[in-house]
C-alpha cells in the first residue's frame, strides 16, 4: 500500500516538475528590441533577491549576437552589474536566446511578447532535481507600467501554465 502511495505521489510530482509549453514571439525584430529596459516585476530569483533599480541594456553586435548589460542595487545597497552575450538558439525561433554571462552563468531568455515600445514579457524554465524553476521578467521602457498591461501579461503567463504567484514588483525608486 505504501509503495502505491509513494509511486502515485512521485508520478504526480513529476508532472508538477515539468516546464509548461510556451511559444515565443514569432515575428521578433531584435533591432527594435535593443536599448534600455526596466524590470517591473520578476519571479523570486535567488541572484536578484532584495535587488532594486534593476535594468538591462541590449545592444545588437555586428555578428548578430546581443550585448547584455544588467545593473541593479543589491540587497546590501551596493551597485552591481553583470555583462553577457545573448545568442539566438535557432534562426527559425528568433525570440529564443541563450545568454552567457561573464561570470559563467548561462541561461535561457525567451521573449514571449513585446511591443518594443512599452513592454516585454520574458520567460525561462528549467527542471532541476525534479523541481520546476521558472524565471519570469516583465520589463518596460519606463520605470512604471500600467496595471492593465501587467494584468494582460500575467494572463498570457497563466494561460500557458506559468506560476504567477511568485511574481513580485521591482522597486524602481531612489535609484
Amino acid at each position: 500500500m505504501y509503495f502505491i502511495i509513494l509511486f502515485v505521489s512521485l508520478f504526480i510530482s513529476s508532472f508538477a516538475a515539468e516546464c509548461p509549453k510556451f511559444k515565443t514571439q514569432s515575428a521578433f525584430d531584435v533591432t527594435k528590441y535593443g536599448g534600455l529596459w526596466y524590470e517591473i516585476e520578476r519571479s523570486d530569483i535567488i541572484f536578484e533577491l532584495g535587488s532594486r533599480c534593476v535594468n538591462a541594456t541590449y545592444t545588437l553586435n555586428p555578428n548578430g549576437t546581443v550585448d547584455v548589460f544588467n545593473q541593479e542595487i543589491n540587497l546590501m545597497g551596493e551597485y552591481t552589474s553583470i555583462h553577457g552575450t545573448a545568442t539566438v538558439k535557432d534562426p527559425k525561433v528568433p525570440a529564443a536566446f541563450v545568454v552567457q554571462f561573464n561570470s559563467g552563468i548561462k541561461g535561457d531568455y525567451n521573449v514571449i511578447s513585446t511591443d518594443y515600445i512599452n513592454y516585454s514579457l520574458v520567460y525561462a524554465c528549467e527542471s532541476i532535481l525534479g523541481l520546476k524553476v521558472e524565471f519570469i521578467w516583465i520589463l518596460s521602457r519606463e520605470k512604471t507600467l500600467s496595471d492593465s498591461i501587467i494584468n494582460e501579461l500575467q494572463t498570457i503567463l497563466k494561460n500557458f501554465g506559468a506560476d504567477i504567484s511568485q511574481l513580485k514588483p521591482t522597486v524602481q525608486k531612489n535609484c
